[in-house]
């Protein structure tokens, strides 16, 4: 009786620490693990108006069929008050040497590039994302997926 009560008590634990984690991710997946040029990726996350710090985060994983060094690709940012930003972005997948960069996984690499940090949001409503890759050929191939995180700022 005693167990079974401990081992309760430790999940809620767990669970109400997991709860607390306000990180939000969405992911595209590429078919083929080829990004077409013109297919333009849509993000949109609901936020709330708030004291905390947030991080906006690019999520990229990528093959060794990645044909060049780096992806570059347009990046608008629309936040919940109406203000618009719109910037260019280079991730570097492949060293001088052309070996890949990122953290190997199980048949891929990942990346992560912080694209804004320490974001307040003053008005609650929804922060969208619009991503336009900007590499030359019609098709990149090696591109697995291509997502958005945003995380709380550490302090």
């Amino acid at each position: 009786m005693k167990r079974t009560f401990f081992v309760t008590a430790v999940l809620l634990i767990i669970l109400s620490g997991c709860a607390d984690d306000k990180s939000q991710s969405q992911i595209v997946n590429f078919d083929g693990n080829t990004w077409q040029r013109f297919t333009f990726l849509n993000f949109e996350f609901p936020v709330e108006a708030t004291d905390d710090y947030w991080d906006f985060l690019v999520v990229l994983r990528a093959t060794e069929d990645f044909p060049s060094q780096a992806l570059i690709f347009n990046l608008v940012m629309n936040m919940p008050s109406g203000e618009k930003r719109i910037r260019e972005f280079k991730i570097e997948v492949r060293d001088k040497e052309e070996n890949m960069l990122g953290e190997k996984k199980a048949g891929y690499y990942e990346y992560f590039l912080p694209i804004r940090r320490q974001v307040r949001f003053y008005e609650s409503g929804a922060m969208k994302f619009e991503v336009e890759s900007l590499m030359t050929k019609y098709y990149t191939p090696g591109v697995v997926e291509f997502g958005i995180a945003l995380e709380p700022s550490e302090k």
